[in-house]
């Protein structure tokens, strides 16, 4: 299970500003299950509190389904509240919480949310 996972990176535009972004990872390799998801998804902060995020995740799953995905992990660093209320929001549910480290945010902890699509 090591390895790269195949990728997918989506841009989210409206009236031809780009908002966020969506990245899918498509096979559950070493790093996907314990750092950056097989979901990853970010709004830009201008674009804050206007409900992007929850619509750029929804959109995110349709494209799981799309590549034949039944199941999908998103790590959410444990202090980012508002990805975790969209994450739960749209029928993610909280497996457990693992320590992780990488050098911009340093010993964190990652909270671990499956969605069944």
């Amino acid at each position: 299970m090591s390895g790269q996972s195949p990728s997918f990176h989506y841009w989210a535009i409206h009236d031809g500003k780009f908002i966020g972004e969506f990245q899918l990872r498509t096979q559950f390799t070493e790093n996907v299950l314990t750092d950056i998801g097989s979901i990853g998804y970010a709004v830009r902060v201008s674009e804050w509190g206007k409900g992007y995020g929850t619509e750029i995740l929804r959109q995110g799953l349709i494209l799981a389904k799309e590549h034949r995905m039944e199941t999908v992990l998103l790590t959410i660093n444990e202090k980012n509240t508002a990805s975790i209320h969209v994450c739960e929001k749209l029928g993610g549910e909280l497996r457990d919480i693992i320590a992780a480290y990488n050098e911009a945010e340093g010993h964190h902890f990652l909270k671990r949310y499956w969605i069944t699509l």
